[in-house]
């Protein structure tokens, strides 16, 4: 949770309207995962055509065995 808070830092001034929506949608959910899983980097071979078009990727899958909801999340600087 520590990467997307990080990612998330120099949102939190500019985009304030963001704040409740990230916190039920994203970090409430974190908070509940019975399990989060930070998928890596997929190396050179993942590139498309146009390039590397994000500096900052970040894909998590969170499991919630409580509520059986598996859910991704994505953070992107596009």
């Amino acid at each position: 949770m520590q990467i997307l808070r990080e990612w998330v830092g120099s949102l939190w001034g500019v985009f304030t309207e963001l704040e409740a929506d990230l916190q039920r949608e994203v970090f409430a959910r974190m908070a509940a995962a019975d399990g989060i899983h930070y998928l890596g980097e997929l190396g050179d071979e993942a590139i498309h055509d146009r390039g590397r078009v994000h500096d900052c990727f970040h894909e998590f899958v969170l499991v919630d065995r409580s509520v059986g909801r598996i859910t991704l999340i994505v953070a992107a600087d596009d």
